[in-house]
């Protein structure tokens, strides 16, 4: 579970300072006030890692290769009006982040803290690297173009310079490398593929889904994953429909049907549908989704557009395995009210039963309120939630934490945090006043 993240100098963000990261973590806020950034640099720290190319310290991006995130080249990374920091220039763009087993004490949390400077072409160049838990893992320090200073954490002195030592895509050395240090590496061997596999437990959610399909070919597994865009959602639900059908795990899904039943009770309990069917068609690939509503079974592609847009959240949220960090922007798009404050419901849900780290960025009031009142039910408890509220200061980013209280109350509620709902009732009260005044006044004109 990722439970601290802070910026210097990227994007909007002079300094987030240090952000708290919870079981449930919500980003609210307006329009293009830094919300998304802060999901961004989670995701481009794992596209880094998870790629292949040992040349980039930083993957910026490229969309024909249909990266994640595409942040163009090192000036668009680094903040317009950044400052200096105590541990970054203005020059440089500094990304952090602590991680922990779920309910582990802060003191065993592993610490990724990276900063980068211009390099050649319009790369981000590595210039300092932390990586490890409190006292073990190691430092790595740019000292001149092409070479790194090494310290292992538990050593006093730095073990040498070398280009050798330059960490690749900012998290990990070659083979050959640690096999040089000897007993040394002992103590940063493991820490690379621990970011690694922490990285590697994102399931990421764009604000955009794609939209149905009148049918979809199945490969007859269940997928790795559901897409940036919920592209294979369906895929997953064929995967738990067949083996629901068949009454049992089958080598296609060992999920045994759970997917298939979960989806389908919370889509009722959203209010978009009373169930689901996959039905084959013929003996090929191909498979469709049926919807069942208020008596009628139709085509996935025939139903509103809301459900479309829905599915991937609900079964994101249920693909989930303990561990793993569902990070979703939008989840409300197209939904009605009541479906809107019912995902509250179902991420405290699978939250708290499996384990499984939230982080919404989300504009829903009906979301938040609802998040509120399970907080005063004291089925969410207030340690299990971080809620902040992003605006605009001049020309960068200002987080603001929500401190709510065991009933869900904000103290430091900002203004028109959700509109100005206080203000409309007023003018509404005062023109419905003069109106009433008006229309007595042509009555009484009209008894003369």
């Amino acid at each position: 579970m990722l439970t601290h993240l802070k910026l210097e100098n990227f994007k909007i963000w002079r300094t987030t300072g240090p952000v708290r990261l919870a079981p449930l973590t919500l980003l609210l806020g307006t329009n293009s006030s830094g919300k998304s950034s802060l999901i961004q640099s989670l995701l481009l720290i794992r596209q880094t890692v998870k790629g292949d190319d040992t040349g980039l310290d930083l993957n910026l991006g490229n969309p024909d290769a249909d990266d994640t995130v595409t942040m163009g080249q090192f000036h668009d990374l680094l903040c317009r009006h950044g400052t200096a920091t105590e541990s970054t220039p203005a020059t440089q763009v500094g990304i952090e982040f602590r991680w922990a087993a779920h309910g582990a004490p802060a003191q065993d949390s592993t610490l990724f803290s990276a900063r980068y400077a211009s390099g050649p072409a319009g790369s981000a160049e590595l210039r300092y690297l932390r990586l490890g838990k409190d006292g073990e893992g190691f430092t790595a320090l740019r000292t001149k173009p092409g070479i790194y200073r090494l310290l292992l954490t538990n050593q006093v002195l730095p073990v040498r310079q070398s280009a050798d030592y330059r960490p690749e895509r900012s998290f990990a050395f070659s083979a050959a490398m640690l096999n040089r240090l000897g007993p040394l590496a002992d103590g940063i061997r493991p820490v690379g593929p621990a970011l690694l596999d922490e990285l590697s437990r994102i399931i990421y959610l764009g604000p955009v889904r794609q939209l149905a399909r009148r049918d979809y070919v199945w490969g007859g597994r269940m997928p790795a994953h559901i897409g940036d865009d919920g592209g294979r959602a369906v895929d997953v639900l064929i995967a738990s429909g067949v083996a629901q059908q068949a009454g049992r795990g089958t080598d296609q899904s060992s999920d045994g049907g759970r997917i298939f039943r979960e989806t389908e009770r919370w889509l009722r309990e959203l209010d978009v549908a009373d169930g689901l069917q996959v039905r084959a068609l013929g003996r090929s690939a191909r498979y469709e989704l049926l919807v069942r509503h208020r008596g009628a079974v139709v085509n996935l592609k025939d139903v509103g557009v809301g459900v479309s847009q829905v599915l991937p959240v609900v079964v994101a949220a249920l693909f989930a395995q303990p561990g793993h960090i569902v990070i979703v922007e939008e989840p409300e798009s197209h939904l009605h009210p009541l479906a809107q404050a019912k995902l509250a419901e179902l991420l405290a849900s699978v939250s708290a039963e499996r384990n499984v780290q939230f982080i919404v960025e989300t504009h829903s009031e009906h979301l938040f309120r609802r998040l509120q009142t399970l907080m005063a039910k004291q089925q969410v408890q207030p340690q299990q939630a971080a809620l902040y509220f992003v605006e605009r200061d001049g020309q960068a980013a200002k987080l603001r934490e929500l401190k709510l209280d065991d009933f869900g109350r904000v103290a430091n509620w900002p203004e028109k945090f959700f509109g100005d709902t206080l203000g409309e009732t007023r003018e509404q009260t005062s023109l419905a006043l003069q109106r009433a005044k008006q229309m007595r006044a042509q009555d009484g004109h009209a008894s003369d």
